[in-house]
């Protein structure tokens, strides 16, 4: 998988300049600090973007929250909070339409309200809900809120696959805070050293652990909005993707202030600490502030513990931001495909965006712990390579559907 994902991006790479390439870096984002634990109904887990397989006109996107939910155990929204995809089609990455949701209630039978997509009342990290469409739903249930657009909001089979408890046991600065309390290590330093000598499934005698990988999220429901409408109501072109949670404000003025912020996931799980509190500055900012914030995340994480060179370092700071998806609404016939834009359609198709089945795990280790970026040429090799970490060996689900709302039915 590593040394095709190279060749696969070398190839395209090739065909544009090298500011312009972007790496996909997606990955678990399950409740990535203690604020999003314990509201973990404003908890993001995951985001997607793909062609309608039923019709290609439309296109799907997909709002993960509320994570780690056990098998056989019902769930539903959290009241509070504002729900967001937002969408960017002028390249300035700010938002210019967005999709809102809100639910009224609790239990089986929850409301849900959508708004959008429209232009919003006001961009940045603070919202107001827009005019609802005429038309309501019920949780776990699909509804039309206009002509041509459905929506299911609900409990799901959570999509994404990952060894995430190898990854803790590797950098325990990153491990989520799962209790609730913020993890506080007395040197941010020596937790940020591997502590683990990689991840597991190598084969035997390869001189890595070859103990069996373990998809921790195998089993876990997770709450889901997706919706499919044509593309020609997102404009039908270039679309820059990212979504949000939000919480009221209080006051006369009915504003949502920003709790979490995901286009993708593994940036800030991988790249900023835990222990700094610097997940909770990268979810609360907008991609306009990534060059200020996220940047010197990446830069110091690629310093160490990544220990690389600082011409593959500078590589991935200018291409992972700002943090955004990117699809080519305009590519008709193709499925979604991971670097698809980046890459002139090396990776698959020109569309971009984001596949349920798209194994990003391992183009993300391999961009930042393998020889990805030397191999494109776009900086020296610098000998620091560590195959160890640049696989989890976890392969995708089974158990997408066909037909909307296309993520597995809950365990």
């Amino acid at each position: 998988m590593r040394r095709r994902v190279a060749l696969v991006l070398a190839a395209g790479l090739l065909l544009i300049p090298a500011v312009f390439f972007s790496f996909r870096l997606t990955a678990s984002d399950h409740a990535d600090t203690a604020e999003n634990y314990n509201r973990i109904g404003a908890d993001m887990t995951d985001v997607f973007m793909f062609p309608s397989p039923t019709n290609d006109n439309n296109v799907v996107i997909v709002m993960d929250v509320h994570g780690l939910i056990p098998a056989g155990q019902t769930a539903s929204f959290d009241p509070q909070v504002l729900y967001q995809m937002k969408m960017d089609i002028t390249g300035d990455y700010v938002e210019d339409l967005v999709i809102q949701a809100r639910f009224i209630g609790t239990g089986a039978n929850q409301t849900v309200v959508i708004s959008g997509p429209r232009a919003p009342a006001t961009t940045g990290t603070t919202a107001k809900f827009g005019r609802p469409s005429g038309v309501t739903g019920t949780i776990n249930q699909t509804f039309s809120p206009v002509a041509g657009m459905q929506v299911f909001a609900g409990i799901r089979s959570d999509p994404f696959f990952f060894d995430l408890n190898r990854f803790f046991a590797i950098l325990p600065d990153r491990m989520t805070p799962l209790q609730g309390v913020q993890v506080d290590f007395a040197s941010i330093m020596a937790a940020d050293t591997p502590q683990v000598n990689g991840f597991r499934g190598f084969p035997a005698g390869s001189g890595f652990d070859s103990s069996p990988a373990s998809d921790f999220l195998a089993n876990l429901n997770v709450l889901s909005i997706i919706v499919e409408l044509p593309r020609s109501a997102l404009g039908g072109g270039m679309v820059y993707l990212w979504e949000t949670t939000s919480l009221p404000t209080g006051g006369p003025n009915f504003l949502y202030t920003q709790q979490d912020r995901l286009a993708r996931p593994a940036i800030n799980e991988v790249l900023a600490t835990v222990t700094a509190r610097r997940h909770e500055t990268n979810n609360k900012n907008n991609p306009t502030d990534d060059p200020a914030q996220l940047k010197n995340d990446i830069l110091t994480f690629m310093n160490f513990p990544a220990g690389r060179s600082a011409a593959i370092s500078n590589v991935l700071a200018t291409v992972l931001v700002p943090d955004v998806m990117k699809a080519d609404l305009s590519v008709k016939g193709v499925k979604a495909a991971y670097l698809g834009v980046e890459t002139g359609g090396f990776t698959g198709s020109k569309f971009g965006g984001r596949d349920l089945r798209d194994d990003v795990v391992d183009i993300d280790l391999s961009a930042i712990f393998g020889n990805v970026i030397p191999a494109l040429g776009l900086a020296p090799d610098d000998g620091q390579e560590k195959v160890q970490f640049t696989t989890d060996h976890v392969g995708s689900h089974t158990d997408f559907l066909n037909t909307f709302p296309y993520l597995g039915v809950p365990h």
